[in-house]
């Protein structure tokens, strides 16, 4: 999905395009707001996320996290609000491309996730690309993988992961 900045709604309706365009906003807000439960149930029952990041002196990219959906769900449930507690986060998207293909469809949107200290400061914290396969269950889209193209590699800690 590289390098295209075109949408192809053609085949769909617009309503349809908004409301994928909706869910993809919606999985950041989700992060913002601490809404974990939220953000898993965007997922596929098989659905995974990875944080993917390149670096001029590696010859392919990295893999820095790899979590399906019930590693998610544990990782969220295992970090206690206190490692967290100072920070608050937004996420800017920018939705590039929506591509559906029947029950399926990819997206890729712009992140730049911003954070904001207890005393607040608001800094960018990350940047990065979410490369995303959807499938349609039950009328929902729901994410089969996410992949989190990270332009940003080093991350101040504490770092709240998945972003």
């Amino acid at each position: 999905m590289a390098g295209r900045s075109t949408f192809r709604i053609s085949a769909v309706n617009a309503t349809e395009f908004e409301q994928m365009r909706q869910r993809i906003h919606h999985s950041g807000r989700c992060l913002d707001n601490r809404d974990y439960d939220g953000f898993v149930d965007l997922f596929t029952p098989d659905g995974a996320y990875r944080i993917e990041v390149a670096a001029p002196e590696m010859k392919s990219k990295m893999t820095w996290m790899t979590l399906d959906h019930d590693e998610l769900r544990q990782r969220f449930q295992s970090a206690p609000e206190q490692v967290w507690r100072d920070i608050e986060t937004t996420h800017l998207i920018a939705v590039d491309t929506i591509d559906f293909q029947g029950e399926t469809a990819k997206t890729s949107a712009t992140v730049s996730i911003f954070r904001t200290d207890d005393e607040g400061r608001t800094q960018v914290y990350a940047v990065g690309r979410y490369e995303d396969a959807w499938q349609r269950i039950e009328n929902k889209w729901r994410i089969s993988l996410r992949v989190l193209d990270l332009r940003t590699r080093l991350l101040p800690v504490p770092a709240p992961l998945p972003l």
